[in-house]
C-alpha cells in the first residue's frame, strides 16, 4: 500500500453540524492529536489543559475553537469561515498529515458527525493557473 502524502489534511462538516456538535468528542480529538504528533509538552502539562479548557468553553458557547496552533510539527486550526470545518497542516509534504487526518475522521464517524476530507487545498498556497 503506497502511503500518501500531504501538507494539509482538511474536514468539512455537513451543512447541519454546528461547532456546539463537537464538544462531546473535542477532547478525544485534541488529546489524540496532541499524542499522535508528539506534542504533548512534559514540563507545563496544566498548558495544554488550559487551552484545552478554553476550546471547549468556546464548543459550549458554539463557537469556533482556536485549535492547536502552536508551533510544533503539526497544527490544528479552525480557519474563520461561514462553515464549520478545520485542518491539520504540517510542516512540508509528509505522510503523517493524512495519517493523523484519517484518524480522527474516524472518531469523527463513530460519534456521528458527517464530514468530508480534502487534501492540500489552502488557499493562500494554491497555485495559479
Amino acid at each position: 500500500m503506497v502511503q500518501m502524502q500531504a501538507q494539509s489534511g482538511h474536514i468539512k462538516f455537513d451543512k447541519k453540524v454546528k461547532y456546539g456538535d463537537l464538544l462531546p468528542i473535542y477532547r478525544d480529538i485534541f488529546e489524540r492529536f496532541l499524542v499522535e504528533t508528539e506534542q504533548i509538552p512534559e514540563e507545563e502539562p496544566e498548558f495544554t489543559e488550559v487551552l484545552l479548557e478554553q476550546n471547549l468553553m468556546d464548543l459550549r458557547n458554539n463557537r469556533k475553537p482556536e485549535g492547536y496552533n502552536r508551533s510544533g510539527c503539526m497544527r490544528m486550526i479552525f480557519p474563520i469561515s461561514e462553515d464549520v470545518e478545520f485542518y491539520l497542516y504540517g510542516r512540508g509534504t509528509n505522510t503523517e498529515v493524512p495519517r493523523v487526518t484519517e484518524l480522527i475522521s474516524k472518531l469523527l464517524k463513530k460519534e456521528g458527525l458527517k464530514h468530508s476530507v480534502e487534501w492540500d487545498n489552502m488557499l493562500l498556497f494554491q497555485k495559479k493557473e
